[in-house]
């Protein structure tokens, strides 16, 4: 079974839901072998709910995730944490939005939620802890106490890391960063368009179907990881048309989008 675990189904957290676009996220996904999804938007995206009540209207919520077009969806959220750095709570669809809801007081950039404090609210949930592009200029996540990160259940390495820094200072530095924390590494395109998925992805020696089982698979390193040739090529083109989108104005809800 193939995962990103990084993908977001919005082209901008400040951007609506467009329907279109995210099918073709999932049409690039199957198309690049892609059998699961952590869908992590950002948690103070304006239309997270609405992602989760069109999943929830349209498509059938299996285990712990709804099958769109036979692509697994786990749901997920990015939530930026005090200090700095970034981290994706994947988990059961209910307690995501739970989770969300308690986050609502901790949108603004002068007070996001400390680190520990999402960690035991993620732990209380049984939710699945991956640190986001612990080492990416700007965020740093790893800058937060050993003790702390220590608590994650795996770190990411990012198609987006490896696009600006090159291959192997990304996972060099992912790798120390591992064996430090005695913390595995898993993979996200970390992708914002259809584009960029395939980029990078995990792949497990069996089918998941819930985040436990994800969870038990990533700590007993039943996985490899795949990097694309073309990463680059997906990641430098899915920017270029991020860009366009953003800077035409074109892109909105009802935008009829197709690649």
């Amino acid at each position: 079974m193939n995962i990103d675990f990084h993908v977001h189904g919005l082209l901008s957290k400040r951007k609506d839901f467009n329907e279109n676009f995210f099918l073709n996220e999932i049409k690039y996904a199957k198309e690049n072998k892609i059998d699961g999804i952590i869908l992590c938007e950002h948690f103070n995206a304006i239309c997270f709910n609405v992602i989760y009540k069109y999943l929830e209207e349209n498509y059938i919520y299996e285990g712990n995730r709804y099958m769109v077009d036979g692509v697994a969806i786990f749901p997920a959220l990015e939530v930026n944490v005090k200090g700095k750095g970034h981290v994706i709570i994947a988990g059961d669809r209910d307690d995501i939005m739970d989770i969300h809801k308690i986050l609502e007081q901790y949108m603004e950039k002068e007070n996001l939620i400390e680190f520990e404090e999402l960690l035991d609210m993620s732990d209380i949930y049984n939710c699945l802890k991956i640190g986001a592009h612990p080492c990416r200029k700007g965020h740093k996540l790893f800058k937060h106490s050993e003790e702390s990160l220590k608590r994650l259940d795996a770190i990411d390495l990012n198609a987006k890391d490896i696009f600006r820094k090159g291959e192997t200072k990304a996972k060099n530095e992912l790798i120390e960063l591992s064996k430090k924390l005695s913390v595995n590494i898993v993979t996200g395109s970390d992708s914002h368009t259809p584009l960029q998925i395939g980029a990078i992805f995990t792949t497990f020696n069996k089918e998941c179907s819930t985040i436990e089982e994800i969870r038990k698979a990533i700590k007993s390193e039943e996985y490899s990881i795949n990097i694309s040739d073309l990463l680059p090529f997906k990641v430098y083109s899915s920017k270029v048309l991020k860009r366009y989108l953003m800077s035409t104005g074109q892109y909105n809800a009802n935008m009829n989008f197709n690649l």
